[in-house]
């Protein structure tokens, strides 16, 4: 697992919980809860999808219906345009006028009668014909008895048609059939002839007609479950509703439709371009969605199922493995007190058995290794107080060294008292404690006098230059750090070495750290010795002294580790230069008894 999650879950869970219990917690969070979080995303989106497609599914049937009515609107003013422009209803119209007896008006009507019927059948609509003749009764035509005509219906027709002569006029209001069901819708036209035209004895004519499409449109709402069906309607120019699926909305204002039913309803428009008139529908979104919300609800109730199961399986599973468990745990209490004849039993589990066994192998290697400890801290005791005995040893050197360079003094033997004093001074500071700091000047004391020594042994075939600023002679050093360097130049660097052998020892400060080089100009050392300088391991390549380096390389990384340490560089021929990286340690000055008795 990524390491993130296992710092997610120590975030959440914590750290004093028991298996089960965090085993519990992991699976709801990482598993339960990121299942129910797609679910519900899914069920969203999908959600959103089914709404979106519904919508646009029903914009494009609603259109079709709204072109519907619109065509047969366009089909009923033409027949409206060629009535009121037919020569012989206008010819018919004016003998009916003029017509002076009964028998002549009814041969009149029955002429005029014919001409309706066959625009009748030329619409295939049922339709009805109201022509009003100049000072005449109304004539009356219709193929279908339903279709009738109210007064205030035929009186706004009138207004219309006078007010817009020649023009198709469609009023703002429909009707009920009578008698029919609620869903049969009649639509009216009105037109009045021009003035000026032909002479025409009509002075309005009305067409009243079924609208088939809108007929069609209301009928969805008898077809669907109630519980799925949308509600429809139809809005005049003025958005006043004309016709509702709802009756109590007939009279409202379309716009109130969205506030009326909330986010329960998605309420989608059409124009009906002919009429200037908006059809509309609300769709039931709960009917949309409900089989998604079913399906989600299974699946929520199967989520909540699994969990049950699962922690009904997390606390079986788990019991059977925690009591070994705690069994353990108990053992290893016992071992953190103390006891080591303590073991752990076997159990059911293979996992379990091979803890078992590597816990009292583990028991009883600590009992071994105890008893071992036991036996290592008496032997150390004995060894302490056999070296504070030989201790006295060093001491007693000492102090025969001084009595020698004493005598020297007496004898004015100088060599011998340059000599004793030299030793003495080394001698001395190798029993200081390994981790005694002295400053700089005083280190470089004692390299004088370990030089003064090697010398009179080996004549003036060397020289011990330094390089070291004075406000540095303050900085603190290890005791003994430089002298091994200085040997290997001397023993093994200038072996057989034609001409004078030279050591410069320098200091400077870098960047907070203290850098001391010993260089000479010496043999060098070839790729394969370099290797294996720090190795340890007694004499290197051409007597070198692998232990002297070893030393003082591990004292650095013993006393102050990482970035100081020592380097080495040398090339056969060439010379050696040792650097040395230590810390910056200030040191009070002070002179030391060994240099106010200094050889030099």
């Amino acid at each position: 697992m990524k390491p993130w999650l296992l710092q997610l879950g120590r975030l959440k869970l914590g750290k004093n919980h028991n298996i089960a219990s965090w085993h519990l917690q992991f699976f709801l969070l990482f598993i339960a809860l990121p299942v129910l979080l797609i679910l519900t995303l899914f069920a969203f989106f999908y959600r959103y999808q089914i709404i979106e497609n519904t919508k646009n599914q029903r914009e494009l049937t609603l259109r079709q219906y709204a072109s519907g009515i619109n065509v047969e609107l366009q089909n009923m003013s033409i027949i409206a345009a060629s009535l009121i422009h037919n020569t012989t209803l206008m010819e018919r119209s004016m003998a009916l006028i003029n017509a002076s007896t009964a028998e002549q008006r009814y041969f009149v009507s029955s002429e005029i009668e014919k001409i309706f019927q066959n625009y009748s059948i030329l619409s295939r609509q049922l339709v009805g014909f109201y022509m009003i003749p100049e000072g005449q009764n109304p004539h009356i035509t219709r193929n279908f008895a339903g279709i009738i005509f109210p007064r205030g219906e035929i009186e706004t027709c009138i207004r219309m048609a006078d007010a817009n002569r020649g023009i198709i006029s469609i009023p703002d209001s429909l009707y009920f059939s009578y008698g029919q069901p609620s869903g049969w819708y009649v639509a009216s036209l009105s037109v009045s002839p021009s003035k000026g035209g032909y002479a025409t004895g009509v002075r309005t004519l009305i067409v009243s007609f079924v609208l088939n499409p809108l007929v069609d449109f209301f009928r969805q709402a008898n077809v669907e479950p109630p519980q799925n069906s949308s509600d429809y309607f139809l809005a005049g120019r003025g958005g006043k509703i004309l016709a509702s699926s709802q009756a109590d909305c007939i009279g409202d204002d379309i716009e109130s439709i969205p506030q009326r039913y909330g986010k329960s309803r998605i309420v989608i428009k059409a124009p009906v371009d002919i009429s200037g008139w908006k059809v509309a529908e609300a769709i039931n979104v709960r009917s949309l969605t409900r089989p998604l919300d079913i399906i989600l609800y299974l699946l929520y109730l199967s989520l909540i199922v699994i969990v049950l199961l699962f922690i009904r399986y997390n606390t079986l599973f788990f019991a059977r493995i925690l009591s070994p468990l705690k069994h353990m745990v108990s053992k290893m209490e016992a071992v953190g007190s103390g006891d080591f004849s303590v073991r752990a039993e076997s159990g059911d589990f293979i996992e379990l058995n091979k803890m078992s066994e590597s816990f009292n192998y583990m028991v009883e290697k600590i009992s071994i290794l105890t008893e071992a400890i036991k036996e290592e801290q008496k032997e150390r005791i004995r060894t302490e107080i056999e070296a504070l005995r030989y201790q006295l040893n060093p001491h007693f050197l000492c102090n025969a060294l001084n009595a020698i360079r004493m005598m020297a003094i007496i004898t004015k033997n100088d060599s011998i008292r340059k000599m004793s004093a030299a030793l003495m001074m080394i001698t001395e500071d190798t029993l200081a404690r390994e981790d005694t700091v002295y400053p700089l000047e005083h280190e470089l004391h004692i390299l004088d006098s370990y030089v003064l020594i090697m010398q009179v042994r080996y004549g003036n075939t060397f020289e011990l230059l330094k390089d070291v600023d004075n406000s540095l002679l303050s900085m603190g050093v290890p005791s003994m750090i430089l002298q091994p360097l200085v040997e290997n130049s001397i023993l093994h660097g200038f072996h057989g070495l034609s001409g004078p052998g030279i050591i410069v020892v320098s200091a400077a400060l870098k960047e907070e750290t203290l850098v001391i080089s010993v260089r000479d100009n010496g043999n060098g050392m070839d790729a394969d010795t370099l290797t294996d300088i720090f190795s340890g391991g007694g004499e290197g390549h051409k007597g070198l002294s692998r232990i002297g380096l070893y030393n003082v390389r591990r004292r650095i990384l013993l006393s102050y580790g990482s970035p100081y340490d020592v380097e080495v560089v040398s090339y056969p021929g060439e010379g050696t230069v040792v650097t040395l990286k230590l810390p910056v340690q200030k040191t009070h000055p002070h002179e030391s008894r060994v240099k106010e008795e200094s050889p030099a």
